[in-house]
């Protein structure tokens, strides 16, 4: 089951009038246990979601979301990784 799956049937559902700060939160903890792959997986149903002619403005509006936090996620896990790379001593890289 995915991600998005789990999410809808979940507690996390939000109200159609507007994303309450208590479910963004639970959404970012939920979001922040995701791997870079797998929030590259979301932001893609995402997109297809979007997409579709006959989506309602709730769902976009749900789908902006999600998308932002996930987005989000991807660029720290991308920052750690560049940090951890940066931090690569040369000399240990050295197999002679």
């Amino acid at each position: 089951m995915t991600f998005a799956e789990e999410e809808s049937r979940s507690h996390l559902s939000m109200p159609k009038q507007s994303a309450n700060k208590e479910n963004i939160e639970i959404l970012k903890k939920d979001i922040n246990k995701l791997s870079y792959e797998e929030c590259i997986a979301e932001l893609e149903s995402i997109l297809l979601n979007v997409q579709d002619e006959n989506i309602s403005l709730d769902k976009i509006q749900i789908n902006y979301i999600k998308g932002h936090l996930l987005l989000k996620h991807c660029e720290e896990l991308l920052q750690f990784c560049e940090q951890e790379i940066n931090e690569i001593n040369p000399e240990f890289l050295n197999i002679d």
